[in-house]
């Protein structure tokens, strides 16, 4: 068969194809187009020869289409390469245009034959695809949400960015990590339960609900709590189901953790104060009838007591009235006096304050407060404020900074030995001079009573 009845023959292919054919001479010049393409442009074949064809191109689209086909043309590579061409109705759609040159028994190219194949659905898929992922990507950015998968066949994980960045690892893209690997970083103490959690959504008789939350330790060995949501997905082998892939979403929850930890503790705190004060209420009342001549003293006695422990709950008031300016400071004897004026009584001096003026911020205020009240509440039900004969003193220094601050009781019952248990008061003192105040509390237990040292930092104390 001659070169010019393959030519026919190739002319009455192109015809019947649904692609846009055409051909070029062996400088890249086309001098070919199926009808086709010309149903398709709207170009005549006048329009089309030579470099005409690239009039249809988009514009942004043409350097590019212009440089890759010389290169074919100069190394004789087969072309392939994707654009934008514009319609008969004048908008733009995606094809992708492959040609590959013949050659004659030399070497030399004698002719290009090229298709373009129209790919602006796949094309619009892929876009929809893209802006889908961004939009899912940007909500979980806004969430602060991390993705994870588990391939539970090949036990191993996949985290994207968002999980690495949660668990503070410097990663570009996703990670890949043995499923061994991420439940050792799990704390010890709940990775039974997180383990349970996962066998139980990769249960068949389950909905395949993944739902846990859980503490881990960071490579900086900081521990976080974390909360996972996900789905199990399931094959079928025979006709038993069973899970291949759990995945989810995962989130940081610990400043969430710990304001519910913070609000547990109020709870408690506050049913330990009205347990207290009901206490104190109580012992005030048998204090007043052991000293009072009648019941009118009695009554004006109960009275001021009364209102003298208002005014030192006053004092201890919640974190939110300073957060919102209500707080003010307080000189640490005002503090003392105001706490123990319930227990003061009118014709002894039985409590004794002593020490040099130091302002209480009103940001401490609270903190130290109930410290001395937890002490006052614990020297009234058991120490030396139970009896008549008690005396209470509480005295300061101040050097380098330091408050130095001892509780001394005596007068009391005798105390046989050091208690074998640990209340909440006890542990919420230490707590708030630790923890909020930054220094320390020691307790000793002498047989004449109880001796407390404190020490607060001046900086703490009046910040």
């Amino acid at each position: 068969m001659d070169f010019n009845a393959a030519e026919n023959q190739f002319a009455v292919l192109a015809e019947s194809l649904p692609q846009l054919v055409w051909s070029a001479r062996a400088d890249g010049s086309h001098d070919y187009f199926n009808r086709r393409w010309h149903e398709f442009t709207g170009l005549t074949p006048e329009q089309s020869e030579g470099d005409g064809w690239l009039n249809a191109v988009h514009p942004k689209d043409m350097p590019e289409v212009r440089v890759q086909w010389l290169r074919s043309i100069e190394t004789g590579a087969p072309y392939e390469w994707e654009y934008r061409i514009r319609n008969a109705g004048g908008r733009y759609e995606w094809v992708l245009s492959r040609a590959v040159p013949i050659q004659a028994l030399s070497g030399d190219t004698m002719r290009w034959f090229g298709t373009s194949t129209n790919i602006d659905a796949q094309k619009r898929a892929e876009e929809a695809v893209r802006r889908l992922e961004t939009r899912y990507r940007l909500a979980l950015e806004a969430a602060d949400l991390g993705t994870w998968q588990i391939d539970l066949e090949k036990k191993q994980v996949l985290w994207d960015e968002g999980t690495c960045a949660l668990y503070r690892i410097l990663h570009d893209g996703s990670l890949n990590l043995p499923l061994s690997q991420v439940i050792d970083m799990i704390h010890p103490d709940d990775r039974d339960e997180v383990q349970a959690r996962i066998a139980k959504a990769c249960d068949p008789q389950w909905d395949g609900h993944y739902e846990s939350e859980y503490r881990a330790i960071l490579p900086d060995g900081k521990l976080r709590w974390f909360r996972s949501v996900g789905q199990a997905f399931f094959a079928v082998d025979g006709d038993k189901p069973h899970a291949v892939i759990l995945s989810g979403v995962v989130s940081d929850i610990t400043e969430r953790h710990a304001f519910e930890e913070a609000q547990q503790l109020l709870t408690r705190e506050l049913n330990h104060r009205v347990k207290n004060l009901f206490a104190i209420a109580n012992g005030m009342v048998s204090m007043t009838a052991r000293t009072a001549k009648d019941p009118k003293e009695m009554a004006t006695a109960l009275r001021g007591r009364l209102s003298a422990l208002s005014r030192a709950h006053e004092l201890v008031q919640p974190a939110s009235a300073i957060a919102q300016g209500s707080g003010t400071d307080v000189d640490l004897a005002r503090l003392c006096e105001a706490v123990l004026e319930p227990y003061r009584q009118s014709s002894s001096d039985r409590v004794d304050i002593q020490g040099p003026s130091v302002r209480v911020g009103s940001n401490t205020t609270t903190s130290l407060a109930l410290v001395l009240h937890e002490l006052a509440t614990n020297a009234a039900k058991y120490g030396c404020l139970s009896n008549p004969e008690g005396r209470l003193a509480i005295r300061w220094t101040v050097h380098n900074e330091t408050v130095d601050l001892h509780w001394t009781e005596g007068g009391g019952p005798t105390v046989e030995s050091k208690p074998d248990f640990e209340g909440f008061g006890t542990q919420l003192s230490q707590r708030s001079i630790a923890g909020q105040l930054g220094g320390t509390l020691e307790q000793e237990w002498l047989r004449e009573g109880l001796r407390v040292h404190m020490t607060l930092p001046l900086n703490r104390l009046t910040g």
